[in-house]
């Protein structure tokens, strides 16, 4: 599965929100849990300066910290535009289980 990138001025690339978007809107909600890992993953090892986060990474044991977890959530919520509360990242503590938060309340969002 590609997922929609753009090259930043750094050269390193980033989600494209706008595109990431309209990708999920026309997945279905399996293949838009998919695309949610992807993203939860991608800016996860970002943020926590991994190369990879695996789907079943323990984001405490991986080393997240309250602004960590807060930037995780801000730019999920950029990305995705599903409202994402703070604490989702302490009950959903994987990006397969914060996935699988994130496309449930997608759904309930969007019908």
């Amino acid at each position: 599965m590609q997922q929609p990138e753009v090259t930043e001025g750094n050269g390193q690339t980033a989600l494209d929100a706008d595109a990431l978007q309209r990708k999920i809107a026309a997945a279905g909600a399996e293949e838009r849990e998919g695309i949610f890992r992807e993203a939860v993953r991608s800016q996860a090892a970002d943020i926590l300066d991994h190369t990879t986060i695996e789907d079943d990474s323990n984001f405490l044991e991986q080393g997240i910290t309250s602004l960590k977890a807060l930037e995780l959530t801000r730019n999920l919520m950029s990305l995705t535009d599903v409202e994402i509360p703070l604490v989702a990242i302490i009950e959903h503590p994987s990006p397969a289980e914060l996935a699988t938060y994130i496309n449930e309340a997608y759904a309930a969002q969007h019908g």
